[in-house]
């Protein structure tokens, strides 16, 4: 018996439209006020590897402030409200990652939160996807930095004494170091020793906590101020660990 649907009057299927875009403004306005309030003010970061340990652990979620620095916006970057200083944890690109620009971000951040960060417009694999990486604020322009025993120490523009990065920080932190094979110099790779490096204007010296685990400015060389792109505030997963970095 064949089987007759009613067609649906012009009201109707205008009813249905127009509830419809109702649904997709509401998504729409949504997004942009996350979209705004992500990329001024908080945004959250997990932590894939340990780098960072023993601070930050691999699964570890950090709120952090692009504002602190200055967010990235279809205008270029903004004014931050402070600079990086020495012992400031922060969000970083390496030199070598290639950034999208404003609207691949926007596209790439609307798949993901419509997607509940499930899909992504770039390969899971790919260097844009896999670039920002938690980092400690070491050196800043105009310091000279070297390594000793895994601990970096930091002669200031303008100082005639190198002291530790502990002695020159405001903020209080650990750092992890693993002992070397017996008979390991200090000019092979991964050596606990770095000969000093002059930084330049607006050049800044990062490294993870963890100096075995990490790779950093002594790799990959200091980076820019429009390469790190927020300062980290606060651990909130897990709960156990929950607390201001």
């Amino acid at each position: 018996m064949p089987i007759f649907s009613r067609r649906r009057s012009y009201a109707e299927a205008f009813e249905e439209r127009r509830r419809f875009g109702k649904v997709a403004l509401l998504v729409l306005l949504f997004f942009l006020c996350f979209e705004t309030v992500t990329t001024l003010f908080l945004a959250a970061y997990s932590a894939g590897s340990s780098a960072m340990a023993p601070t930050i652990l691999p699964g570890d979620v950090v709120l952090a402030a692009p504002i602190a620095y200055g967010a990235r916006t279809i205008f270029g970057k903004l004014p931050g409200t402070s600079h990086p200083e020495r012992g400031d944890l922060v969000v970083a690109d390496p030199p070598y990652v290639v950034t999208p620009g404003f609207f691949g971000r926007i596209a790439d951040s609307f798949v993901r939160f419509v997607t509940f960060q499930r899909l992504s417009i770039y390969d899971s694999a790919d260097p844009i996807r896999q670039g920002a990486t938690f980092q400690r604020v070491i050196g800043v322009p105009g310091d000279t930095v070297l390594m000793e025993d895994f601990v970096y120490k930091v002669k200031p523009a303008g100082s005639q004494h190198f002291l530790t990065e502990f002695e020159l920080s405001a903020r209080r932190y650990d750092i992890a170091k693993e002992s070397l094979p017996e008979g390991w110099k200090d000019d092979m790779p991964g050596s606990g020793a770095m000969v000093p490096r002059l930084l330049g204007a607006d050049e800044y010296f990062l490294a993870g906590d963890s100096r075995s685990a990490s790779e950093g400015s002594r790799l990959w060389g200091p980076v820019k101020r429009d390469r790190i792109l927020a300062k980290a505030l606060l651990r909130y997963w897990p709960f156990k660990r929950f607390g201001a970095l």
